[in-house]
């Protein structure tokens, strides 16, 4: 299981502003997105939803509904590369922790991700 309290720092970390942080910030944006993070991103375009959830059962993300991913008996490797993106997408300031397992998009999040699903 994922240390949820992990996530939410590494979230917070990202925006936690000044210069140093707003450089890192741009840098990771100007980086290509993995495919993984493009379908989290334009699967929650509309509403700007996460919701992270692990339990004994496994881990995954659900975005607006969809899971991430799809099935519960998904390839471990599946599950791991959804994380990876989740975690990258916090990195580049994308998604800021709401409470509890709820994760939403930032005002740049929405931006790159309502121009990737063409809304």
């Amino acid at each position: 299981m994922i240390d949820i309290a992990s996530l939410v720092a590494l979230c917070q970390l990202a925006l936690a502003g000044g210069n140093k942080a707003k450089k890192k910030i741009e840098m990771r944006r100007k980086r290509k997105l993995s495919d993984a993070e493009r379908e989290l991103l334009i699967a929650a375009a509309s509403e700007g939803t996460f919701l992270f959830i692990s339990l004994d059962q496994g881990t995954w993300i659900r975005a607006e509904g969809q899971d991430f991913p799809a099935t519960e008996d998904a390839d471990p490797a599946l599950t791991a590369a959804y994380i990876k993106a989740f975690k990258h997408l916090c990195e580049r300031g994308y998604i800021e922790h709401d409470s509890g397992m709820l994760f939403r998009l930032t005002v740049a999040g929405f931006k790159e991700a309502r121009r990737l699903a063409h809304l």
